[in-house]
């Protein structure tokens, strides 16, 4: 019987065809070739696969499919600025002809669908239960036109209006869809600053607006040429968000370092407050708390015509809030305490028109 290194040596001569005498360096390669394949299945394999894990933990979002919904969905087009520009309608089963048209703006790098499924689908829910339209209008290259000077999205750069578009959608679904009730206008993260710069520029388009994870920019980094009349809002910021400070200062995106500079989600109320006339003190109604790790309480200026709310979710993050999806952790917490849908639709149904002697004021 061969021992073990006679063994080895007439292993390398069959599997390596060399002679005896070089055994010894047909072994020095063959430990070569293994040492090098060790890092090779690191780099190929293993560093992939913890890249992916890594990305779907901070980046993915657990959302529930759109199940048992009553309505139907249609992508649509219309030409705005010289530019053709698209939105999705969501319109539920029954829907009568003076019913409300909720408009939902999404965030940066994103589009209407992309909003449907951040939210849960949760606004064509509430649509299906109270029969009201929704359209999610489209930015370009997913990103809009806000009031931020530091913005530095396709849209900024070639002076995209997004008001004028917002505006056609509405007229466009007045005329062919016959959709005769009241505009509501919602926005996410830049969505939210959209919504500003609407709310701002053009109050008379809608009834009542909400800004998600959003606060009003500085007014040395904003060029909205404010028409300063009364608008009913709701703002509904997490404290502990590091893109949309809750306290202000400098902003920024997840890949970029500064965005320009905010101010505070109690100013940017409190802005919207003064307008109305409201320069009281707010009421502050703390809410339930039932999972631990959040608690929200709203604050409300009232007693004009127009509604102001601030809702400050403690601990939350840049996040849309509700129980049923689980946002990116990249972002921050999601708090399960809060159904931010369906405080924005509560809010909307509480806040009658503007009047005209209010926004003579």
């Amino acid at each position: 019987m061969l021992r073990q290194p006679e063994r080895f040596k007439h292993f390398c001569r069959r599997r390596c065809g060399v002679k005896r005498s070089r055994v010894k360096r047909c072994g020095v390669k063959t430990r070569s070739f293994r040492a090098d394949l060790v890092p090779v299945l690191v780099i190929c394999v293993l560093l992939p696969a913890m890249a992916g894990m890594w990305w779907r933990y901070f980046f993915e979002f657990s959302a529930p499919e759109p199940s048992s919904l009553s309505g139907t969905l249609e992508r649509q087009h219309l030409e705005s600025g010289g530019l053709e520009r698209s939105f999705s309608l969501y319109v539920p089963r029954r829907v009568a002809a003076d019913a409300p048209l909720v408009v939902a703006l999404h965030g940066s790098d994103s589009d209407g669908q992309r909003l449907r499924a951040f939210t849960g689908y949760e606004f064509d829910a509430l649509a299906d239960r109270n029969g009201f339209r929704v359209a999610y209008p489209d930015a370009l290259a997913g990103g809009w036109n806000d009031c931020r000077v530091a913005s530095n999205n396709p849209a900024r750069r070639r002076g995209i209006d997004d008001v004028e578009f917002v505006k056609a959608v509405i007229a466009n679904l007045q005329t062919r869809e016959g959709a005769a009730g009241p505009v509501y206008v919602l926005g996410y993260s830049t969505g939210g600053l959209m919504v500003y710069r609407l709310a701002m520029e053009a109050p008379r388009t809608f009834r009542a607006a909400a800004a998600i994870s959003a606060n009003l920019p500085a007014e040395t980094d904003s060029d909205c040429v404010a028409s300063r009349t009364p608008v009913s809002i709701a703002i509904l910021n997490g404290t502990a968000d590091q893109i949309n400070p809750f306290d202000g200062g400098s902003t920024s995106s997840v890949w970029t370092m500064s965005l320009g500079h905010v101010q505070s989600a109690e100013r940017s109320a409190r802005y919207f407050a003064e307008l109305a006339g409201q320069a009281s003190e707010p009421y502050v109604e703390r809410l339930p708390n039932r999972n631990g790790h959040t608690w929200a309480e709203r604050r409300t200026w009232s007693g004009s015509a127009a509604n102001i709310e601030l809702l400050a979710i403690h601990g939350g993050g840049h996040t849309i809030s509700q129980p049923s999806v689980r946002q990116p952790r990249i972002l921050g917490s999601t708090s399960a305490d809060i159904d931010t849908p369906g405080e924005v639709w509560r809010f909307f149904t509480q806040s009658g028109p503007v009047s005209d002697t209010a926004m003579l004021n």
